[in-house]
């Protein structure tokens, strides 16, 4: 798949993911939290970077979910943040998705430090 094509499908997908929270949302189907509407806002804003992590070795390597640029690594959460925060630092991030293990690894790290990623 070339370059073009993936961007069609990414806005394609952007497009359908809009489409069905509208509808959600105007049928009631699914009351809305404040959380929830605040990270949709962040995402269309580009100021939220979803994570895919996937793991090399001792060295997790995270990548943006939307359009698969290589995003940052470290060998732990404390790593990855850092290099997160020098890369963009007007930006946060979430870990959305990846190789099981390590997502379930970075997860339990953040919980025990209690670090906004």
């Amino acid at each position: 798949m070339n370059l073009e094509n993936l961007l069609i499908l990414a806005v394609e997908l952007i497009l359908i993911y809009w489409a069905v929270t509208f509808l959600i949302d105007w049928l009631g189907l699914v009351p809305r939290s404040q959380e929830a509407s605040k990270i949709a806002k962040e995402l269309e804003n580009g100021e939220l970077i979803p994570l895919t992590v996937e793991v090399a070795g001792n060295t997790y390597l995270c990548y943006n979910s939307i359009n698969k640029e290589f995003v940052c690594q470290g060998s732990d959460l404390d790593e990855i943040v850092q290099h997160f925060q020098a890369r963009y630092p007007d930006k946060s991030a979430s870990i959305y998705n990846g190789d099981a293990g390590a997502v379930a690894v970075l997860r339990a790290q953040l919980t025990n430090k209690r670090i906004k990623l």
